[in-house]
């Protein structure tokens, strides 16, 4: 059983991180052009992809993680990469839920909206991409620390 739990945490993990990798390389592209009307399209298709993907397997993440502490022989909460993954997917899943998904509803609900300030939807979208390097980052570190259990 602790087998399919550590597969299940694994691929939820793949999908988070390797998602995340993909959406800056998707962006940084996409940003070098001056096009900003193309930037809020990509954007917009990724911020459904975020709110449906990513959020979703950030929460697996953890639910799976605390599961397999419960259940493998040594793997202690003490432990210190056990902790650090805790801290960092923690601090992932709240900079998508509760600071870049709000402000990617706020682009779809200005981008939709003929009659909405666009100037704004330049700055949200920074405001996102900057919390997607930070958890990109902080599940890096996640990674490392429980790939070597340091």
């Amino acid at each position: 059983m602790r087998h399919w739990i550590l597969l299940f945490h694994i691929l939820a993990v793949i999908v988070w991180l390797g998602g995340s990798i993909y959406v800056e390389a998707l962006m940084a592209a996409v940003g070098r052009n001056a096009d900003e009307r193309g930037l809020v399209g990509v954007f917009r298709r990724v911020g459904a992809t975020n709110r449906r993907l990513f959020n979703i397997a950030g929460v697996a993440t953890i639910v799976f993680g605390f599961w397999l502490v419960f259940i493998v022989p040594g793997w202690k909460f003490e432990s210190v990469w056990v902790t650090v993954g805790i801290i960092v997917a923690a601090i992932a899943v709240v900079i998508d839920l509760f600071y870049a998904t709000p402000r990617v509803d706020r682009v779809e609900a200005l981008a939709g909206d003929p009659e909405a300030d666009a100037e704004a939807i330049p700055g949200l979208i920074q405001q996102v991409l900057m919390a997607n390097h930070v958890r990109t980052g902080l599940l890096f570190i996640g990674v490392v620390f429980m790939v070597f259990k340091w």
